[in-house]
């Protein structure tokens, strides 16, 4: 019906064309927002509307913790009571990750003669909190969910960042998210966990990404927001009615909430043995012999279960240091988590080896110790080892040194067998070449054909031509760059450039508000019905484009080209007849 209505207009516009007076007035400026308020991570969209004419307007506004850049502009011409009114309007975009509110100023703007100001304009910038009620009038949103907001240093803590999108199964794909902070270690996002709900009176299809952070200095600190990305399905892509087979899937990402959290640090007191492990943790310890000779080394294999940060644990040491009875070295160490599926707290097991050696006879090898920090009880918990027996005995090859004896005198040397002279070997060497060598003569420049210079200047002829031509077509270019222009198309061969189904619609759209624009430069006075159908196509344009309700990422449907490309078609027809 829509496309029925809009091609019987312009049949009827063709056969009546009654060109009015028209006069240009009403000049103004104003600049508003389509939501004054706009949560951290989020995008926001600022109107600047000039009536009147047009102006030239800047790329970025300056405003102190706010990030506002130039999106886009179409244009409007309207006819009332015989008064032609332009009116031009600019979009922006804006965003903040600081809450609070911020006055975007006033912009002077020049129309002609005369200069005006828009009205200054106040803005909020507000966290998110993540126990906020869900807004289910979003076709999809984030959320980041942590289970504690206030924890220790190096303490574990789960969180969780959940995608929502409207419909059933709508989530095909789910990207890596985006979620950074330079005093935390955020562990990679390896589990995707899909579920569906009703909320409100609207199902949304959820994936989970569950991890663990933890912090790496104390203090208050503001995580997020984070990015998430998906894949979802575009029921516009759907060919013939046949959605389950031919259905394509478009790219969306969405911001999360932030959570401000209180990082404590570690009590002070921490015994000696305490080398950073947060969490809970069991030892044990083993030596790979009990009976060696003094300077054996000995391997101990210290073996640490639990859960908590493994990262940040550090090996057992001596429980008494050591004097000059051992040696140590530094141990190395392994390890490995696995998520805890029911708490989220990660479990795992951490090896280290150290070697060490008995440097005087003892009887045992002494007890180590390792203290961890237990979050939950908020105390230092020590655990240690027992000492495991040993036999070091003297080593008796090490006992009694070697003793090399010389002669006396000269007559006894003269008595020792002689070294036996090694026969010489000549595969490795090469023999100087000896014979005459065959000299080759020189060419002469003289002996070439007068067909050899010929060939040169043809090559040499071609080349330089090739090369004027391309320093020529260089300097116009340079020209046309130095003086601004630009190649100036005409309403009906912008119709050549429109993209057809399955193209971008932001490109779609973009491409017939272009052409929308150069038929209003050819039609200084166009009638009113013919005027009254391109406002509706570029109203529609700027819904697409800007307004941030119709999605504008998916492909251009057949059903978009039915409906726009035959009325522009009609457009240039008009002007023939």
């Amino acid at each position: 019906m829509v496309r029925f209505s809009l091609i019987s207009l312009i049949i009827a516009s063709a056969a009546i064309f009654c060109p009015a007076q028209e006069e240009q007035s009403g000049f103004g400026v104003s600049l508003n927002a389509l939501s004054n308020r706009v949560a951290i991570g989020e995008i926001g969209t600022l109107i600047v509307k000039i009536t009147g004419g047009d102006a030239a307007m800047p790329d970025t506004i300056e405003v102190p913790g706010l990030d506002v850049s130039h999106a886009g502009q179409n244009s409007k011409i309207s006819i009332i009571n015989q008064t032609q009114t332009i009116e031009m309007t600019h979009f922006y975009r804006f965003s903040g990750n600081t809450p609070g509110t911020f006055i975007i100023p006033a912009m002077d703007i020049v129309l002609g003669t005369k200069s005006f100001s828009t009205n200054p304009l106040e803005v909020t910038i507000y966290e998110r909190d993540q126990n906020e009620t869900i807004d289910a009038t979003k076709p999809y949103f984030g959320k980041f969910e942590l289970s504690k907001e206030t924890f220790y240093v190096n303490e574990i803590v789960p969180l969780t960042l959940v995608s929502y999108v409207q419909g059933r199964n709508s989530i095909q794909d789910v990207l890596p998210p985006q979620l950074d902070h330079e005093s935390f270690i955020i562990k990679s996002f390896r589990d995707v966990q899909t579920d569906g709900a009703d909320l409100g009176n609207t199902y949304y299809t959820s994936a989970s990404l569950p991890s663990n952070l933890f912090a790496l200095k104390a203090g208050e600190h503001r995580i997020g927001p984070a990015t998430l990305g998906v894949r979802v399905k575009d029921n516009q892509g759907a060919s013939f009615g046949f959605g389950g087979f031919f259905s394509r899937t478009v790219k969306r990402e969405m911001a999360t909430n932030t959570v401000n959290v209180t990082v404590k640090p570690l009590p002070s007191g921490a015994p000696r043995s305490f080398t950073g492990g947060v969490g809970n943790f069991q030892l044990l310890a083993t030596a790979s012999s009990n009976e060696v000779n003094i300077g054996d080394p000995i391997s101990m294999e210290f073996v640490i279960d639990g859960s908590g940060n493994f990262e940040t644990l550090g090996p057992p040491v001596f429980k008494v240091p050591p004097t000059d009875l051992w040696k140590s070295y530094e141990p190395s160490k392994t390890f490995e988590e696995s998520p805890n599926e029911s708490s989220g707290s990660p479990t795992g097991r951490a090896l280290f080896s150290q070697v060490i050696i008995p440097e005087a006879k003892v009887k045992f090898i002494p007890s180590f110790e390792l203290t961890y920090f237990d979050p939950n009880s908020e105390t230092y918990v020590s655990l240690e080892t027992p000492e495991i027996p040993l036999t070091v005995s003297s080593d008796e090859r090490s006992a009694a040194p070697t003793t090399i004896s010389f002669p006396g005198d000269s007559s006894e040397v003269s008595q020792l067998p002689a070294t036996s002279r090694p026969d010489p070997k000549f595969e490795d060497i090469l023999h100087i070449r000896k014979t005459q060598p065959r000299w080759i003569s020189a060419t002469s420049l003289e002996s070439n054909s007068s067909l050899f210079y010929l060939l040169q200047a043809v090559l040499s002829i071609a080349f330089f031509t090739v090369l004027g031509f391309g320093v020529v077509r260089w300097l116009k270019q340079r020209e046309i760059d130095r003086n601004g222009q630009t190649p100036v198309l005409s309403f009906r061969q912008s119709l050549k450039q429109i993209p057809k189904a399955g193209a971008p619609k932001r490109e779609f759209y973009h491409a017939v508000s272009t052409s929308l624009m150069l038929w209003q430069d050819e039609h200084s006075e166009p009638p009113a019905p013919l005027l009254e159908i391109v406002d509706r196509i570029a109203d529609r344009c700027d819904t697409v484009l800007y307004s941030g309700v119709t999605q504008s990422n998916g492909p251009t449907s057949d059903q978009d080209v039915a409906e726009i490309v035959p009325i522009l078609k009609r457009l240039s027809k008009s002007d023939r007849s």
